[in-house]
């Protein structure tokens, strides 16, 4: 495993890497992604995943607009599985402050969520890396945003 960041995607509308100062997948969504894009984005984030045996991912997704419903979807049925069969156990997502995007990344955090990972919402990506670095894996998940430290929605 390499000790420093490597390049999976460097797309104009998403960056993924492995970060291996902090131990995890790191990905940047930079502009909108259609929903082929999206999906072969989120592919190479389950090949991060495996090539390193990453069980914590960070999600910068301060630019995302909106999701889809069939992408959730997809998301759900098919990205996750596949994502909890590498080894992802933990994930931060880094929302807008306010707006359609904040409210698109939740849902995803929800559905999350149900699947028993540990999930949260933060405002900055050192606050972030901070949870993902904290020792301590859990079966079971409560989404919280990390603002408020209330549950939105649990399992």
């Amino acid at each position: 495993m390499a000790a420093t960041a490597r390049d999976y995607v460097d797309e104009p509308y998403l960056s993924i890497r492995w970060d291996g100062v902090h131990k995890h997948v790191f990905s940047e969504w930079k502009a909108f992604a259609n929903s082929a894009e999206l999906r072969a984005g989120l592919l190479k984030g389950v090949q991060t995943i495996r090539d390193h045996g990453a069980f914590a991912y960070v999600s910068d997704a301060r630019k995302v607009k909106v999701i889809v419903h069939a992408d959730q979807d997809w998301i759900r049925d098919s990205w996750l599985p596949l994502a909890m069969a590498a080894g992802l156990r933990k994930i931060a997502f880094v929302t807008a402050p306010a707006g359609l995007g904040k409210l698109t990344i939740e849902d995803v955090s929800g559905l999350v969520g149900e699947h028993g990972l540990q999930s949260r919402t933060f405002d900055s990506v050192a606050a972030a890396r901070r949870w993902i670095s904290e020792p301590g894996v859990q079966s079971t998940t409560v989404a919280r945003h990390a603002g408020s430290g209330q549950p939105w929605r649990s399992t």
